[in-house]
């Protein structure tokens, strides 16, 4: 089978999933169900050192991005919750000087290198990420409400390249390229979270497993990013359910 019907097949069985679980919360509190909000601030984490920057020289990486989500949700029962909502994780980047090939870089040299150092190229990367999560949340009752809430997210994920002066070594010397590139792709991915709820507020530490890799490429090509953890504040529009 081919990574376009892979990817087809992966897609098909996420859209059932996110549909099966729109499908029984809607069926069972339809009438309580209630517009909500959120808004905060994320923290990506990188597939580390050596994918997409070097750690020994110089690099800037945003990983911090604000949070938005948009959504529906209901009561299933006394102790649980159905969430239903699109959420955008933000725009994540990366800007370094990375020594070519990646064999010649070391983590732990005095250089950095294995052997002397070849020349560098510069490595310009971005990419952004939103998608649709449905989850599950078990809380206690009373004023305030601890809860735990997971489920899967349908995500899409874009990664853009830019390496100007990129170097090949069994080039002739001298020789630089200018490399674009850009990916993106659907994939599924799950969220878990921790909240505490009083009133129509919900306060919600989540993380986020996504940063899948793309298909197509001789080696693992994924984004910067591996998962990001999000703090927010949601707000539930209307009464309790």
């Amino acid at each position: 089978m081919n990574n376009f019907s892979r990817d087809g097949s992966r897609l098909a069985w996420s859209l059932m999933v996110i549909a099966t679980c729109i499908v029984l919360a809607l069926r069972v509190s339809a009438h309580a169900a209630q517009f909500e909000v959120g808004a905060g601030i994320a923290h990506a984490q990188t597939h580390g050192n050596g994918t997409w920057y070097q750690e020994g020289f110089a690099h800037t990486l945003r990983l911090n991005q604000p949070v938005l989500m948009l959504g529906v949700t209901g009561r299933l029962t006394r102790h649980m919750d159905w969430h239903l909502d699109a959420v955008s994780l933000g725009r994540y980047s990366s800007d370094s000087q990375d020594v070519l090939p990646d064999a010649n870089y070391s983590p732990t040299s005095a250089t950095h290198c294995n052997g002397p150092c070849n020349p560098f190229a510069h490595y310009l990367g971005n990419g952004r990420i939103w998608g649709i999560q449905a989850l599950l949340a078990r809380h206690t009752s009373g004023a305030w409400q601890l809860g735990v809430e997971g489920g899967p997210f349908l995500y899409h994920e874009t990664w853009a390249l830019s390496v100007p002066n990129w170097y090949e070594p069994s080039a002739p010397t001298g020789t630089r390229y200018n490399i674009q590139t850009r990916e993106g792709r659907w994939a599924l991915g799950a969220v878990g979270a921790l909240a505490v709820t009083h009133g129509n507020w919900t306060v919600a530490l989540s993380y986020y497993a996504d940063g899948a890799d793309f298909p197509g490429h001789a080696g693992p090509w994924p984004p910067l990013w591996s998962g990001q953890t999000a703090l927010t504040l949601n707000y539930r529009i209307g009464g309790t359910p």
